[in-house]
């Protein structure tokens, strides 16, 4: 069996809220290893991954991003977040719609996906302010059968998984992201 939990023994911090305020939550996130996301990823018949506009602040992200698509993991990049991808060759499957009309489509079960083969079973979301993909995972979380893995530096108790908060070590950040990428 596949142990899902962080263990407070490892290195990776336990799970806590970004912001603590965000209370309404019936079912939190399970704080997940890298390994364990990679795993899901390759179990996944239609992954993508949705990637937001702090690409636009980070570059590594961007590095990471275009990792993610050289896998083979479809990316939809929501409006500016498009940009460093298709100047690093990187051809995204969606790249003119926000996040929420990504969330409406994902949460339509005649969606055939951004290329007509099929909705997709697991969502992957990187690059994204905390409070605002907090809203968009509550809604697929509650109306839809997608599985949503954050891998944001920000836990997000939404989704269905996630890392646990790492805003105090971005290297650490970092390396569980490439961890990620090497496993898959």
């Amino acid at each position: 069996m596949m142990e899902m939990a962080v263990a407070k023994e490892e290195k990776f911090p336990t799970a806590k809220r970004f912001d603590i305020a965000d209370i309404q939550v019936s079912r939190e996130a399970t704080a997940v290893k890298p390994k364990v996301v990679a795993n899901m990823i390759k179990r996944a018949k239609r992954p993508l991954l949705v990637t937001g506009g702090q690409l636009l602040k980070d570059e590594k992200l961007v590095e990471f991003a275009v990792k993610f698509a050289e896998k083979g993991i479809p990316i939809a990049a929501t409006a500016g977040s498009s940009k460093p991808l298709i100047e690093r060759g990187i051809k995204p499957v969606s790249k003119t719609y926000t996040l929420h009309q990504i969330t409406q489509f994902l949460q339509d079960e005649e969606f055939q996906g951004f290329d007509g083969n099929g909705n997709y079973d697991t969502v992957i979301f990187l690059g994204f302010l905390p409070y605002y993909l907090s809203r968009m995972l509550s809604s697929l979380k509650h109306f839809s059968k997608i599985t949503t893995i954050a891998i944001d530096e920000f836990y997000q108790p939404h989704a269905k998984f996630s890392f646990t908060n790492l805003t105090k070590d971005r290297e650490l950040y970092y390396s569980m992201l490439q961890e990620v990428l090497d496993n898959l």
